[in-house]
């Protein structure tokens, strides 16, 4: 089977598993595979961050997000239909191009980008994982720096993974600096066949929530909106244990209460969703953002 049709068979799974309860038999048969590779298919999802739970009926699902219905978006299969009726009853139709795209902003079709980018991440992880593990040196491929805004190539160490497994801690021999990379910068990695060369040099270190760095942990308690809520479980899911909700006579409130190294990252989460979010403490947290709105080159 080609590459092509075992990713459309992966995202027919997810849509599957997400519509609603399913047994191994019955997702075969309908994605027409065997139940090995179903239960095979499971394990790539699971590493891709999917949670896939078991009813006491022994069907299978995914847990869906707050708010989402699939009934609401079209199938990859309803959308190639359309599709083709849309390019052949409408061709000189003024209207044709903004159809298709609305049919696209509201399908399957849609996720592909995101679920591709996962698939890519996954695969650099098990090289890396392969390189710490046989103390091999890698090439990043193509790292997009966000403190020198550059796309390099880097020949590092890697010895450890950030929280979250969403980055690697590795030396980088120019400098010869241990560095948090993330892997969803990276254009690619390729491991070489030459072991460590400068193995003690490396130096472990610990990364908060946000990805960051830092000696002194704090604790920031801060009050979502739900969009707040739904963004910050997407981009820090280590974030999970210590989102609360709430509910009184106002209705339903989102609460982050957890232990950060550095405001830097939550900082930066805070600021890009200011109308969303409000500070409840602690106080030098507040100071800290206002003073980085108030230097900020926005209005300069």
């Amino acid at each position: 089977m080609i590459a092509q049709q075992k990713i459309l068979r992966v995202f027919q799974l997810i849509g599957l598993l997400k519509a609603g309860g399913r047994t191994i038999e019955q997702l075969a048969r309908q994605i027409e595979a065997s139940p090995r590779t179903v239960y095979r298919y499971f394990k790539l999802l699971e590493e891709l961050g999917f949670s896939i739970d078991q009813d006491f009926h022994g069907r299978y699902f995914i847990h869906r997000e707050e708010g989402e219905n699939p009934e609401d978006r079209f199938t990859l299969e309803e959308v190639s239909i359309l599709r083709q009726l849309i390019q052949s009853a409408a061709a000189g139709h003024p209207l044709k191009g903004s159809l298709l795209k609305k049919l696209a902003l509201h399908s399957e079709a849609k996720d592909l980008p995101e679920q591709f980018l996962k698939l890519r991440v996954a695969k650099m992880f098990r090289t890396l994982s392969e390189a710490k593990e046989n103390k091999r040196q890698v090439i990043l491929k193509s790292y997009h720096s966000a403190n020198s805004q550059e796309i390099t190539d880097r020949l590092v160490e890697p010895f450890q993974f950030g929280e979250g497994f969403q980055s690697v801690l590795a030396l980088d021999t120019k400098d010869k600096q241990c560095k948090y990379f993330k892997l969803e910068r990276i254009g690619d990695v390729v491991m070489l066949d030459k072991p460590f060369k400068f193995e003690k040099l490396h130096q472990g270190r610990s990364t908060d929530i946000f990805g960051i760095t830092g000696r002194k942990e704090t604790w920031v308690t801060l009050r979502l909106s739900l969009r707040a809520y739904v963004l910050m479980r997407e981009e820090f899911p280590l974030s999970v244990p210590y989102l609360e909700k709430e509910e009184d006579e106002e209705g339903i409130r989102y609460v982050f209460h957890g232990p950060v190294l550095n405001y830097k990252g939550v900082g930066r989460f805070v600021m890009g969703l200011a109308d969303e979010i409000k500070i409840v403490g602690p106080a030098d947290f507040k100071a800290y953002v206002k003073e980085k709105f108030k230097s900020s080159q926005l209005f300069k």
